[in-house]
C-alpha cells in the first residue's frame, strides 16, 4: 500500500511487512497485496478479544469505537530505522503477513469446484504443500524474531472442510468469486486480534524494565534491554508468547472471540467511561497572551539555534548545584522516574497504535508530565507529539476530547504570531468536539514549535539529542500538519481530519496564488516549520540517502501546495544533488554483486533483468522512471523555466499529440514564441545548473530517454532562440564550445548505446527550430525549364509555322528567355527537379544531418534523402532532388530532417530573420509568466496568444509554390548540316543549312514546334532604338535593317506542320542572311506537346526551348561608293538609256534626271552585277576584283504628294502621334530632312541590284541600296513640283525646234500661254507672274524692255482658284518691238492660304474632337505661308525682222 511515510498521524499507524512465500508470481503477489489494502483500518469492534486474562490489556472492548490503522509494506524499514524503536514503535513491523498462492497447492482443484468434500487423489500432495508453508512461516518467525505476530495468508485456496486443519498461524483466503464483502476484513480482525493479545506482553515487558534508553545511547545497553532485531532464536522468546500452545490448542479462546465479535458493518459508538480519561485530573490553563519569540527560517539557522540554546544551557548547568544522595532529588531518583515517564509514553504508544487513543492519550499526558517535571526534553517531546497524534485520531474517530493542559504554552517562547482571540477558547470540562478543534488548531503553531524546541533542548545532553532522522520527519509532519489546515481555510473539520489521516484530498482546492494573509496558520509560520526539517547539517553518516530523498521529497511537497514553486524546486534541486550519488554508489554494488564492472556491464545488468530502458541496473519498474524521475525533473524545469521540448502543459501532461500536430507550423510557431518567453524568464544561468544536475541524474539511474532529453534542452536554453539575417543578431549560444562539444557526444553516445541494448526508439528533441532557413528551387538549365503561354498567343505566332513575310512588329511571346518568366517555379511531372536547402548550425559543434527530405502538399511529390554534416556556427546549402509525379499546384512546406541522436520531425522554413521582441507591458509576473495560460498557447486557440505576445513578432513561416505541368517532350539538337556550326557568307549572300532534333522523352511527342532567331547585330540595333536622341529617320532605318532584314529565317519543306515523334528525330531547313557586323546568329525552338490542334487550344499551355549557336564570318561583296543625281535639260539621248532608246518612245528630259552609282568589287573573285532601275529596265556590268565602276542611268523624276509628312516607325509599339527630332533644329531643317527621306524611299522602291560571281565558286546575292544618301540638290533633280508652269507661243509665223524655244518675227502678234497644273489634293488661289527678260544680258541690263517688248495688259494676273488635280490656261497678248532673244519665265504665288475643310464635316459625320495638329505642325515646321512655285525652264522667243526674214525666203 502506497501510504505516506510523513503522515502527521504516522506514530498511529500499525506497519505490518507483507511477504511472499512458496511458488508465487510477482503479479499475483501485488494483486493480492491490492486485496488487502482496501481494508488497512480495523474497527476494534469488529475485533474478537483474546479470552486469555493475561492479554487483556489492549482488550478492543475496552473502546470499540477505536480503529487499527495499518501501514501494509513489502519492505523492511532500514537498520537506522529500526534503531530507533521503542522511542519510535511505528517504525517497527508488528506484524508479518506471509502471502501464498493457492493456485500452487492444487492446481485442478483450483477450477472452483462447488464441492468443498472433494478427496482426490492429490490430497497428500496438498497436505504437503501446506506442511511447507508450515515450515517456511517458522523461518520467516526465526527471520524476524521481534514481530508480534507472524500469520500466513493462502489468497484463492478454499480448504476442504473435511480435511484436517490448517497449521496454526495459516489462513486460508477464497478466491474473489467465492468471497464475500467481508471475508478479507474477518481476516484482517483476526491478525488484529492476535496483534492486540501480544501487544499485553510487549507493552509487560516494557514495564518490567527500569527505562527506556534514548535512540542516540550507546546501541550495547539498548540490546541488554532485550530489544534487538536478532535472528537468535533465544531472542524470539522475549515478543512471543510465554504460551505458545495456548492460543493454538484451547477451542474455548476461538469460542469467546466468536462470542463477542460485532456484527458487520459496524456502527459507531460513543465513548465508554474507562475509555475517557478524568477530566479531573488534568486541569486547564488558559493561554498567556504573551508573544512568541523568533525562530530561524533557514535549516543551517535552525542547526546553528539548537547549537547556541545548548551552549546556553550549559552555562546554566555550571550554576547550578549538584545534588548527590538519597531522597526526591537525588540522581538516582531522577532516572527512576525519568524511566517511568518514558515507560508510560512508550505504552502510551502501544496504546495509540492499538486504537485505544483516549488511554493513550492518559499514559501520554502522564508520561509527559513526569518528562517534563525531570528535564527529559527527548521523551517531553515525544510525548507531546503522540498527544498531538492522540487528538488527532479521537477527532477522527467523531470523539469527543479535552486538550490537556500540557498542551498549552506557558513560559516558553514561540517562533510564530499568536492567531486571533476568536481562534482560541478557554476549554472547560464541558466544551464540545467543535470547540476542541477550533481550540486545537489555534494553538496548533505554537504547540508544534514548543515540541520542536524541546527536541532542540534535547541536544544539549550527552546521548539524550534527537536523531537528524526523527527531528526532519517530525518537522515534515508538522509542516504537513499546518498546510492542510492552512489549506482548509485555518479550520480544523472531518474534511481536513479524513485528509490528515487517509490522505483523502480535498472536494475543492485551495487558491494559494492569492493572498492568504488571514489564515492562521500563515504560510510564513509554515515555511520555517518545514525549513528546520531540512537535513542539509546532517552527513550521511546520520542519515541516509534514501531518507534524506524522502525528507527532501516531503518538504518540497508542502512548499508546493502552499504556492511556492521556487522554493519547491529548490529543495527539489537539492533532493537531485542527494541522488545522484546514491545511485551511482548502487550502480556500483549492484554490479559489484553481479560480478561485472560498473562502467561496462551495463548492458548485461539489463540483460539480467530482461529491462528495456535502462533501468534494470537498479531494479526499477518500467515506468517509473517516466512516471517518477522524469515528471519530478520536469517539474524543476517548468518552475526554473528551462526551456524545454514540451512546452505546452497538454504536451508535458499527455502524450496523445501526434507528432504531425507537434510539428505543424502553427505548433511549432507557439513552441517559438513560448521560448521566447521563456528565455526572458529568470535566469539563464541558474536553468543551465538545473540542467546539468539533471542531466547528472538521468545518466546516474541510468535513465537514456532522460539524458537525451536534459542535453537537449541544456543546448536550447543556451541558445539565442532567434534566426540571424546576414548582419544582425549574434546567434552564439551562451556556452563553451568544450562543453557544447560534451552534451553532443553525449546524445550520440547514449543512443549509440540504446541501439546496442534493443532500444532503437530512443531520440532526443533538436535543440533549433529554425534549423531550414530557406528552399529554393536549382535553376535548370534553360532547355528544361517550362514557359507559360496563354491560349491567345498560339495565333499571333501561327504565321512563324509558314515562310511567308508576316509582321515582324507582332509581339512575339515566345521570344522570351526562361530566365525572364515571372511568378512561381515551373516543374513537368516525371522529371527531376532540384531544390537548394539552406540549414543553419548555430553551436560550434558539427552538426550530423542524417536524412533531409523535401516535405510537399498538393500533387504527388517523391523527395529524395540527402545527408550531409554542417560546420559549427554557419549555414550551409544542401542539393535535395525530388520528382513531382503528377501535375498541379506543388507547395513545399519544409523538411523532414534527421539530425543524429534526435527524432525525424518536420522543420518549416523561416527565410526571413526575426528576433524577439521585449513585452513593453508586462502583464504577469513570477511563475505565471512562464506557466499556465502563457505555455497552452495556439494548439487551442489564438486569444491567449495575442495577450502574450503581439502578432506582429511572430515568425512567419514561409512555403515555396511551384506548379507541375504535364509531361512534356525534352528536345536536344543532334546534328547541323554547316561543320562545326560555323559559316562563311559574303554580304547580301543567302545559304540554307538544316538542323536535325531529337526528341529524348519516349512517351511523349512533340507536335508544337515554333522557331525565333537571334544573332549578334540585334543588341547594337536595339540599344540605338532606345536612343532617344535618335532621329526618326535613324529610328525607321535600325527598325527596318532589325525587323525586315533578319539575319536567319525558317524554310518550310512543305510536308505539314513541325512534328517529332516520342524518341523520334526530324531535321528543318533554316535560310541564313550575310549582314555587317554578323558574327553569331542562334536558332531557337519552343515545342510543347498540346494534344489537339493548335486552333482548338483554349487553356494555358507551357513551352521548352532548345537552341543552337552558329558561328557566321561575313565578308564584303558590292560596296555602293559614290552616288550622284543630275537634272536633265532638253531632249535625253537615246544612248543613256539602258537597251537604247526606242524609236517608238520619246522621252523628255522634264521628266527624267540622270543618276551615276560608283560600284567596287570587294571579294577577290570576278563578280557581275546587275541594276534594275525600272520595271522593264535592267543594267549589268562587270567588276574585276578590286575595281570600281560607274554606272550612269536616268530615272524618272518623281512626285510626292506630301513630302513633308512624319516618318512613322515599322514597330506598333513604338508608334507615336507625332514624332520629331530631339535636338533643337529650325523647321527648315525638319523639311528638309523629312523630304529628303521620303524621295530616298521613293527612289528605294524600284531601284535594286544583285551580284554573282564569275570565277570561283558559284554565289550570288543581293546589293544592299539603302547606303544611297541624298543630298538637297539631288532631291531637287529628283522632285517634281506641285505647281506645273507651261508656258507656250502661238501665232500666225510662230514655229519651234523644241518645247522651250519658239521662233517668231518683230511686230506680228503673239499669244503667250501659261498653262498652270495644280497637282496636290487641296485647290490654290494663285497670282501668275510673267518674267520677260533679255536672254544672255547681266541681270539688271536684262530688265530693261522698254521699246523692245510690248504685252497685252499687265504681267501679274490673279487667278481663279485651281481646283485639286486640275489645271487652268492664261493668255497674253505679246508683240516684239525688235529682233533678238528673249526669255519668258513664270513664277505662281499664292495668293491666300485656303483652309482644309474636313471630310467629315462636309459628310454630316460627328466624330471625337481632333486636337490641335494644326497648331504643332507649326512648331514643327513652321507656321504656315504663302508658297511660290517658278517655271521649270524660261521660254525662249528668237525674234527676227520680217524683211530679213522675206530676204532669205527670196
Amino acid at each position: 500500500m502506497g501510504v505516506d511515510t510523513l503522515s502527521p498521524i504516522a506514530p498511529a499507524r500499525v506497519r505490518a511487512l507483507l511477504l511472499p512465500i512458496g511458488k508465487i508470481k510477482r503479479a499475483r503477489f501485488l494483486s493480492f497485496v491490492e486485496r488487502l489494502s482496501p481494508e488497512h483500518v480495523v474497527l476494534l469492534g469488529d475485533i474478537s478479544p483474546d479470552a486469555r486474562p493475561n492479554r487483556n490489556m489492549f482488550s478492543p472492548l475496552a473502546f470499540p469505537t477505536g480503529m487499527i490503522v495499518y501501514d501494509l509494506t513489502t519492505s523492511l524499514p532500514p537498520p537506522s530505522h529500526l534503531a530507533l524503536s521503542p522511542f519510535e514503535l511505528h517504525r517497527q513491523p508488528l506484524a508479518i503477513i506471509a502471502i501464498a498462492d493457492g493456485k500452487e497447492l492444487d492446481p485442478e482443484y483450483t477450477q472452483m469446484r462447488q464441492d468443498h468434500e472433494h478427496q482426490g487423489p492429490d490430497v497428500q500432495a496438498r497436505q504437503r504443500y501446506v506442511r511447507e508453508l508450515d515450515q517456511g512461516l517458522e523461518i520467516v518467525r526465526d527471520r524476524y524474531p521481534k514481530a508480534l505476530v507472524h500469520q500466513l495468508l493462502i489468497f484463492d485456496y478454499i480448504h476442504p472442510s473435511a480435511s484436517a486443519n490448517l497449521p496454526d498461524g495459516l489462513i486460508a483466503v477464497p478466491p474473489t468469486s467465492a468471497s464475500k464483502t467481508t471475508t478479507i476484513k474477518t481476516v484482517m480482525c483476526e491478525i488484529s486480534s492476535l496483534l492486540l493479545a501480544e501487544m499485553t506482553t510487549l507493552a509487560k515487558s516494557f514495564q518490567g524494565m527500569k527505562t527506556i534508553q534514548s535512540p542516540n545511547s550507546d546501541k550495547g545497553a539498548r540490546q541488554a534491554n532485550g530489544y534487538s532485531w536478532s535472528t537468535n532464536s533465544e531472542n524470539r522468546g522475549n515478543t512471543q508468547s510465554p504460551y505458545p500452545g495456548s492460543r493454538g490448542d484451547s477451542p474455548t479462546g476461538k469460542h469467546d472471540r466468536s462470542l463477542v465479535r460485532m456484527s458487520l458493518p459496524v456502527l459507531r459508538r460513543g465513548t465508554s467511561d474507562t475509555s475517557r480519561p478524568d477530566s479531573t485530573s488534568r486541569p486547564t490553563t488558559p493561554l498567556d497572551g504573551s508573544g512568541p519569540a523568533a525562530e530561524s527560517s533557514s535549516p543551517d539557522n535552525a542547526a546553528l539555534s539548537r547549537a547556541a540554546k545548548s551552549d546556553s544551557f550549559r552555562q546554566h548547568s555550571r550554576d547550578r548545584i549538584s545534588v548527590q544522595g538519597f531522597g526526591s532529588g537525588s540522581s538516582s531518583e531522577l532516572s527512576r522516574n525519568k524511566g517511568q515517564g518514558r515507560i508510560g509514553v512508550t505504552i502510551g504508544s502501544l496504546y495509540l497504535q492499538a486504537g485505544r487513543w483516549a488511554d493513550a492519550l492518559r499514559e501520554l499526558v502522564e508520561g509527559a508530565s513526569i518528562a517534563k517535571v525531570n528535564g527529559d526534553h527527548l521523551w517531553h517531546a515525544k510525548a507531546l507529539e503522540l498527544i498531538l497524534v492522540s487528538m488527532l485520531m479521537l477527532a477522527w474517530g467523531g470523539h469527543d476530547f479535552q486538550i490537556p493542559q500540557i498542551c498549552y504554552t506557558s513560559a516558553e517562547k514561540s517562533a510564530y504570531d499568536t492567531p486571533p482571540a476568536t481562534l482560541l477558547e478557554r476549554p472547560s470540562p464541558n466544551s464540545s468536539r467543535l470547540v476542541s478543534l477550533q481550540n486545537l488548531c489555534g494553538i496548533l503553531p505554537e504547540y508544534l514549535s514548543k515540541v520542536l524546541n524541546l527536541y532542540d533542548r534535547a541536544s544539549n545532553r550527552a546521548g539524550e539529542s534527537v536523531p537528524q532522522l526523527s527531528f526532519s520527519e517530525n518537522a515534515a509532519r508538522f509542516s504537513k500538519l499546518l498546510t492542510s489546515v492552512h489549506l482548509a481555510g485555518g479550520k480544523l473539520h472531518d474534511e481536513v481530519l479524513q485528509h490528515i489521516v487517509l490522505g483523502t484530498p480535498f472536494s475543492q482546492p485551495a487558491n494559494v496564488d492569492l493572498p492568504r494573509l488571514n489564515i492562521y496558520p500563515t504560510r510564513a509560520a509554515i515555511m520555517a516549520i518545514v525549513l528546520r526539517a531540512h537535513p542539509m547539517s546532517a552527513s550521511l553518516d546520520d542519515i541516509s540517502i534514501i531518507d534524506r530523498t524522502i525528507i527532501l521529497g516531503a518538504i518540497a511537497s508542502v512548499f508546493g501546495e502552499l504556492g511556492y514553486h521556487r522554493k519547491k524546486a529548490m529543495i527539489m534541486r537539492d533532493l537531485v544533488s542527494v541522488l545522484i550519488p546514491g545511485l551511482i554508489q548502487a550502480r556500483v554494488v549492484g554490479a559489484a554483486e553481479m560480478g561485472i564492472h560498473p562502467a561496462a556491464g551495463l548492458s548485461s545488468i539489463n540483460a539480467i533483468n530482461g529491462s528495456k530502458n535502462g533501468v534494470g541496473s537498479l531494479e526499477l519498474g518500467e515506468g517509473d522512471v517516466e512516471n517518477g524521475v522524469d515528471d519530478l525533473l520536469g517539474l524543476i524545469g517548468r518552475i526554473y523555466g528551462v526551456v524545454t521540448s514540451k512546452t505546452t502543459l497538454s504536451e508535458a501532461k499527455s502524450h496523445t499529440i501526434t507528432d504531425r500536430s507537434v510539428d505543424s507550423d502553427q505548433a511549432v510557431v507557439a513552441r517559438i514564441m513560448c521560448h521566447a518567453k521563456l528565455r526572458a524568464f529568470g535566469g539563464q544561468n541558474i536553468k543551465m545548473n538545473v540542467l546539468r544536475a539533471c542531466i547528472n541524474l538521468a545518466e546516474a539511474l541510468p535513465d537514456f530517454q532522460g539524458a537525451l532529453r536534459f542535453a537537449a534542452d541544456l543546448l536550447r536554453t543556451a541558445g539565442s532562440g532567434v534566426a540571424p539575417g546576414p548582419r544582425s543578431e549574434d546567434a552564439s549560444p551562451a556556452m563553451a564550445r568544450d562543453e557544447q562539444l560534451r552534451l553532443s557526444i553525449i546524445i550520440a553516445r547514449t543512443v549509440s548505446t540504446g541501439k546496442t541494448l534493443g532500444l532503437h526508439h530512443l531520440a532526443a528533441e533538436y535543440w533549433d527550430e529554425f534549423l531550414v532557413r530557406g528552399v529554393d528551387l536549382e535553376t535548370q538549365i534553360p532547355s528544361r525549364i517550362p514557359i507559360h503561354h496563354r491560349a491567345t498567343e498560339l495565333g499571333s505566332r501561327a504565321a512563324i509555322r509558314m515562310p511567308k513575310e508576316n509582321n515582324p512588329f507582332i509581339y512575339n511571346p515566345f521570344s522570351r528567355k526562361p530566365g525572364a518568366v515571372t511568378g512561381g517555379g515551373l516543374l513537368v511531372a516525371g522529371e527531376s527537379a532540384t531544390f537548394k536547402v539552406t540549414l543553419q548550425n548555430p553551436y560550434e559543434f558539427d552538426l550530423e544531418i542524417e536524412s533531409v527530405r523535401l516535405e510537399a502538399a498538393g500533387a504527388d511529390f517523391n523527395s529524395l534523402v540527402q545527408s550531409t554534416v554542417i560546420g559549427p556556427y554557419r549555414t550551409q546549402i544542401l542539393a535535395v532532388s525530388g520528382t513531382p509525379n503528377a501535375a498541379g499546384s506543388l507547395t513545399i512546406t519544409g523538411c523532414v530532417v534527421k539530425v543524429r541522436g534526435c527524432r525525424e520531425r518536420r522543420f518549416p522554413i523561416f527565410s526571413e530573420p526575426w528576433a524577439p521582441q521585449a513585452e513593453i507591458k508586462i502583464k504577469r509576473t513570477g511563475l505565471k509568466a512562464a506557466s499556465g495560460d502563457a505555455l497552452d498557447v495556439r494548439l487551442s486557440s489564438h486569444s491567449a496568444t495575442e495577450q502574450a505576445v503581439p502578432q506582429s513578432t511572430e515568425p512567419k513561416p514561409t512555403s515555396l509554390v511551384l506548379n507541375v505541368t504535364e509531361k512534356q517532350p525534352v528536345l536536344v539538337v543532334k546534328s547541323c548540316s554547316l561543320s562545326q556550326a560555323a559559316v562563311m557568307i559574303l554580304e547580301g549572300e543567302r545559304q540554307i543549312f538544316s538542323v536535325t532534333l531529337q526528341n529524348l522523352s519516349n512517351t511523349t511527342a512533340a507536335d508544337l514546334l515554333l522557331f525565333s532567331f537571334q544573332d549578334s547585330t540585334q543588341a547594337s540595333l536595339q540599344a540605338a532604338l532606345d536612343n532617344r536622341n535618335a532621329s526618326p529617320a535613324e529610328l525607321y532605318e535600325y527598325e527596318l535593317i532589325l525587323f525586315r532584314k533578319q539575319a536567319i529565317r525558317w524554310v518550310s519543306r512543305g510536308d505539314g506542320p513541325p512534328y517529332i515523334p516520342p524518341g523520334g528525330t526530324a531535321s528543318f531547313d533554316f535560310e541564313i542572311l550575310g549582314k555587317p557586323g554578323l558574327t553569331h546568329a542562334g536558332v531557337q525552338v519552343d515545342y510543347a506537346y498540346l494534344g489537339i490542334p493548335v486552333s482548338e487550344v483554349k487553356e494555358d499551355f507551357y513551352t521548352r526551348q532548345v537552341s543552337t549557336t552558329l558561328t557566321v564570318t561575313v565578308n564584303a561583296s558590292v560596296e555602293l561608293v559614290r552616288l550622284d543625281v543630275l537634272p536633265l535639260s532638253g531632249d535625253m539621248p537615246g544612248k543613256i538609256w539602258p537597251g537604247g532608246l526606242p524609236a517608238s518612245k520619246s522621252k523628255s528630259a522634264d521628266d527624267y534626271c540622270l543618276v551615276m552609282m560608283d560600284m567596287r568589287n570587294a571579294w577577290p573573285n570576278h563578280l557581275q552585277v546587275s541594276l534594275s532601275v525600272s520595271e522593264d529596265s535592267t543594267i549589268e556590268d562587270d567588276i574585276l576584283p578590286g575595281n570600281t565602276s560607274r554606272i550612269i542611268f536616268p530615272i524618272r523624276r518623281i512626285f510626292l504628294e506630301n513630302p513633308y509628312a512624319q516618318i512613322t516607325t515599322l514597330d506598333p509599339a513604338r508608334q507615336r502621334q507625332f514624332v520629331v527630332s530631339t535636338d533643337r533644329i529650325s523647321p527648315d531643317s525638319e523639311r528638309s530632312t523629312r523630304e529628303t527621306f521620303w524621295y530616298r524611299e521613293a527612289i528605294l522602291k524600284f531601284l535594286s541590284g544583285k551580284w554573282k560571281t564569275i570565277s570561283g565558286p558559284a554565289r550570288y546575292g543581293v546589293i544592299e541600296m539603302r547606303a544611297i544618301r541624298l543630298s538637297p540638290r539631288m532631291v531637287e533633280a529628283i522632285k517634281v513640283e506641285p505647281i506645273g508652269i507651261e508656258l507656250s507661243i502661238d501665232g500666225d509665223t510662230v514655229h519651234s525646234e523644241d518645247k522651250q524655244t519658239y521662233h517668231v518675227r518683230a511686230d506680228e502678234f503673239l499669244r503667250l500661254k501659261a498653262r498652270i497644273i495644280n497637282r496636290t489634293a487641296h485647290a490654290v488661289c494663285p497670282i501668275l507672274r510673267i518674267q520677260p527678260s533679255l536672254r544672255h544680258h547681266l541681270y539688271h541690263h536684262s530688265l530693261d524692255l522698254s521699246k523692245k517688248l510690248i504685252w497685252d495688259g499687265t504681267l501679274q494676273r490673279t487667278i481663279p482658284i485651281i481646283p485639286a488635280r486640275d489645271s487652268t490656261e492664261v493668255t497674253f497678248g505679246l508683240i516684239s518691238l525688235c529682233r533678238g532673244q528673249f526669255e519668258i519665265s513664270a513664277s505662281v504665288e499664292e495668293a491666300k492660304l485656303l483652309e482644309e475643310l474636313e471630310t467629315a464635316v462636309d459628310h454630316g459625320e460627328v466624330g471625337r474632337p481632333r486636337g490641335d495638329s494644326r497648331a504643332f505642325l507649326d512648331t514643327v515646321l513652321g507656321a504656315r505661308e504663302r508658297r511660290m512655285w517658278h517655271s521649270r525652264e524660261p521660254c525662249v522667243l528668237d525674234v527676227d525682222d520680217a524683211e530679213r526674214d522675206s530676204d532669205e525666203d527670196t
